[in-house]
């Protein structure tokens, strides 16, 4: 590019476009354009000047060019010869530094004769044209940083441009890891240059190392196309580790704004997950504040946790404590209780107070529970018993249940129990037998006299059911129950009696017909009271797109006391559309003549939910329904809308809102708060992951831990503690390595001890490993080919001389635990670097050439901590046998070693 705008100058600047004045008197210049040329830094401008001779005699002109400081002149400053009345061209050549800032430059171009009298004089207008770049470079950064921690790195921002100019600097890392700098805008004279300092904290997410790669951008605010780009790679490892990492799992907090007497819990947290990493133990917890002494929105304050793993469960706090169906209080209560299974047994027990009830009962309950899974129907049996104390249900209560299983599929339970209590003793029993798949059955018994201490009581409830698939979309059942209740049950005032008979046929969930027949009777001393209600209703649904239509229509005949005999009917329509995330539900019901089954004889009830997703982070929801008796004068209606924008930390804050009421007697409730929602990840104990690794650095000569000591194992990457302590978790089974490097290190160190590591991912018990490190030892030294220079007679030794270093020559140091090798340089030098203290042997590879040997081939080495130890190898010529002839007498005289 340079080049292409320096030859558009030349051009230009021959074509006559420069500043010229012509000069009266014997040496005149030729008439020019008086245009101003404009460069580029770094360029060089040439133009010719015509000068003339006008004198008839020969002239001598002495050229002077005055430019800018900082300016060359390559050509144009050489004396030159003009004969009478000749003509001819001044080449003048000026050179604009790289660095020269933009404005205006004047180059004062004039001529002498030989004495110094002025000839002619004339200026060239120079026009440097504006130059933007930036130059960034990466002149210092650590080679390994530890997650979580500070690192620092070095940047050399320089203009190269010639004006000034401010620069905006911004720096991104790979990892998301958050990187700083001092300023964010620097201003940069024409060719200065800054140093920026940049601080990173990278935080890995898992236990393996991982490069992180930092870009430091710059961009020149006055010209957005003017930028620069540099970058640096650092290996983020993790923490020491020295203890292990907890194990988190998910919850939701939720705080609630609003008034004292609005029935709203304050706070709520509900979490739950693996109670380890990789384990099957959960963790279960809620902890909900108190609504006060109503709430709309049917809070109550709630606090548990329950653990639960392959061999046991345990509970603490709000929860329903219950062994089996007869023993059981039916209530939630506060208290503690614990599970636990061992082969073919099963024990447990549970103490609670029931806190909302009054004078806040208490009960105790336990159980022992043997299994014969190698027998026949698989038996399964029970016995437990609970003790309350206070309340309606106030007794002991002893049972015993079985579980067989005689066929496969099929479940039989048995259960039968006695309680003695302040109403005196009863008892009570339950059957259920189930099985079947194409064809299920369901049979049911549960009994409990007026006298029993448990929820049973005062109640009789038989039911049957059967259920037959005639193929994947199709599907019969029967449904039949008889439920009888006495006067202590539930306080009610008369006993009843109802029985319910279901006859269904249903299509998926396309198309149902259901026949249906309820009665109940009631007993008010001599006189009874019977209702009756029959009547089928069909059901269907059908899909359009994205939108879902479903309805229902049913019929038949009611009789009751009051009535009389009657027909009645219902009515269901509703549908439900999707859209771009958002969702419109509206429904409608209508009945008249079910009072048996509604409550009520003529009821019209409409409603309908929407969700509108108004942006990608906002929420709209609304529910809302109204029921009106149409026989009376009553009608209740109910709306919940919340809206939610969800914030960018992953937390929502939302506004919720209910209206309620009846329209009649303007009797209702408005309720409206506000409501902070933040995920969170609480700590519940240590992680204890399976392929844990845990080590120890130490100073070989000290004994004491090497801190700061990078350790990498397989994939993953530690830094010691102040001990020396480092520890990996996660790895997979398998054999590693491991190696040790000191960043801060002055001189070069090894370490010593096994560096194998054998990992098992079934251990839960972590795999350990020792190292120590030392201080280098070096071996060192020459090897050199040696020559006879003069033979010895008898047995006087060869005296040798040095016949230069020996290239190539390989030599090998041993020792039990490794076997280093090294090659002879251009010099005949060696060297062993990092060698380990202990007893090595050093020994020559190479073979040496016919008709010589080493000496020696090979020697003990001692390496010491931080010394070297230097050693020698010399190639000299084997002595041969020489023979001497005289006459017939042949002399042998043996070689010398």
């Amino acid at each position: 590019m340079r080049a292409l705008l320096r030859s558009a100058l030349v051009a230009l600047s021959l074509s006559g476009a420069v500043s010229a004045r012509a000069q009266t008197g014997a040496v005149a210049l030729a008439p020019r354009d008086s245009s101003t040329v404009v460069a580029a830094p770094g360029a060089t401008i040439t133009t010719a000047l015509r000068v003339t001779n006008r004198a008839a005699s020969p002239a001598s002109v002495v050229p002077r060019i005055v430019v800018p400081a900082d300016w060359s002149v390559p050509l144009g400053t050489q004396s030159f010869a003009l004969a009478a009345g000749e003509t001819d061209s001044w080449i003048v050549s000026v050179r604009v530094p790289a660095r020269a800032p933009a404005g205006r430059y004047v180059v004062a171009v004039s001529a002498a004769d030989a004495n110094g009298t002025p000839l002619v004089r004339d200026s060239i207008a120079v026009q440097v044209r504006t130059q933007r770049s930036l130059e960034l470079s990466l002149t210092n950064r650590p080679t390994y940083a530890v997650s979580g921690e500070s690192y620092r790195a070095t940047f050399l921002l320089q203009n190269r441009g010639n004006v000034p100019t401010t620069v905006a600097l911004a720096g991104v890392s790979a990892t998301g890891g958050l990187v700083s700098l001092d300023t964010t805008r620097v201003t940069l004279a024409a060719g200065e240059a800054q140093s920026l300092v940049v601080r990173v904290v990278a935080i890995l997410k898992g236990q393996e190392a991982r490069d992180d790669v930092v870009e430091l951008h710059a961009k020149d605010l006055a010209d957005s196309t003017v930028s620069a780009l540099a970058s640096m790679r650092v290996t983020i490892v993790q923490q020491a580790n020295a203890t292990e990492p907890f194990h988190r799992v998910a919850s939701q907090l939720r705080l609630r704004a609003a008034d004292a007497s609005a029935g709203v819990s304050p706070f709520e947290l509900i979490g739950g997950g693996a109670l380890r990493d990789g384990g099957t133990d959960q963790i279960n917890f809620v902890m909900r504040g108190s609504a006060g002494a109503a709430s709309s929105l049917g809070d109550r304050d709630e606090y548990r946790v329950e653990l639960k793993g392959a061999r046991y469960t345990a509970r603490l706090g709000d929860a329903l404590y219950r062994i089996s169906s007869l023993t059981n209080a039916g209530q939630m209560g506060f208290g503690g209780g614990v599970d636990l299974t061992e082969g073919a047994f099963s024990a447990g027990g549970f103490a609670q107070r029931f806190r909302f009830q009054p004078d806040a009962p208490t009960e105790r309950g336990a159980y022992l529970t043997a299994r014969g899974a190698d027998m026949f129907a698989s038996p399964e049996l029970t016995v437990s018993g609970v003790n309350r104390v206070g309340g309606f249900l106030a007794g002991r209560v002893l049972g015993t249940s079985a579980t067989l299983r005689p066929v496969a599929g099929t479940v039989m339970e048995l259960e039968v129990a006695s309680s003695d209590g302040p109403r005196g003793r009863g008892t009570a029993r339950t059957a259920r037998m189930s099985g079947g798949d194409r064809l299920h059955f369901d049979l049911g018994h549960t009994f409990g006299d007026d006298n029993f201490a448990g929820a049973q009581h005062g109640a009789r409830h038989d039911y049957a059911s059967i259920a037959m698939r005639a193929s994947n979309d199709w599907q019969l059942s029967a449904t039949s129950g008889v439920h009888r209740t006495s006067l202590v049950t539930l306080g009610l005032l008369t006993p009843q009696r109802s029985r319910v008979t279901t006859l269904l046929v249903e299509n998926s969930t396309r198309f149902s017909l259901q026949y249906s027949a309820v009665s109940r009777e009631s007993d008010f001393g001599s006189a009874r009271s019977n209702e009756l209600q029959r009547g089928l209703l069909v059901r269907g649904e059908h899909t359009v797109g994205k939108t879902r239509l479903w309805g229902g229509a049913g019929g038949g005949m009611a009789t009751s006391a009051l009535e009389g005999r009657h027909a009645y009917h219902e009515l269901t329509l509703g549908g439900t559309t999707y859209a771009a995330g958002s969702m419109l539900s509206l429904y409608g019901e209508t009945s008249k003549g079910m009072s048996i089954t509604r409550g009520g004889d003529h009821l019209l009830t409409v409603g309908g939910d929407a969700r509108l997703q108004i942006t990608d982070r906002t929420l709209l929801t609304v529910t809302g329904f109204q029921t009106t008796v149409l026989s009376g004068r009553d009608r209740y209606a109910q709306v919940d809308a919340g809206l939610s924008q969800q914030l960018p930390t992953g937390s929502t804050l939302s506004l919720r809102v209910r209206l309620a009421g009846n329209a009649y007697t303007s009797a209702g409730r408005q309720l409206a708060f506000l409501e902070y929602m933040m995920p969170l990840q609480l700590p519940v104990g240590r992680a204890r992951t399976a392929g844990r690794v845990r080590g120890r650095v130490v100073n070989q000569e000290t004994g004491q831990g090497v801190a700061g000591t990078l350790v990498r194992l397989g994939p993953q990457a530690a830094i010691t503690d102040a001990e020396g302590r480092v520890a990996f978790a996660g790895l997979l089974a398998g054999q590693y390595r491991l190696s040790i490097a000191q960043q801060t290190s002055q001189s070069a160190t090894v370490f010593t001890g096994d560096p194998t590591v054998i990992v098992d991912s079934t251990r839960r018990v972590p795999t350990t490993f020792a190292l120590a490190v030392e201080r280098a030892g070096i071996v060192a030294g020459t090897v050199r080919q040696m020559a006879v220079a003069r033979t010895g007679l008898d047995t006087a030794p060869d005296s040798l001389a040095a016949a230069g270093p020996m290239d190539g020559m390989t030599l090998a140091l041993v020792s039990p635990r490794d076997t280093l090798y090294a090659s002879t340089d251009a010099t005949g030098a060696f060297r062993f670097a990092e060698v380990p203290s202990g007893a090595w042997v050093l020994r020559m590879v190479s073979e040496p050439t016919t008709g010589a040997r080493w000496e020696p081939a090979e020697i003990d080495a001692d390496v010491k901590p931080g010394a070297t130890r230097t050693i020698s190898f010399r190639m000299v010529p084997r002595r041969r046998a020489v023979q001497m002839i005289s006459g017939n007498t042949v002399i042998v005289a043996p070689p010398r070693k």
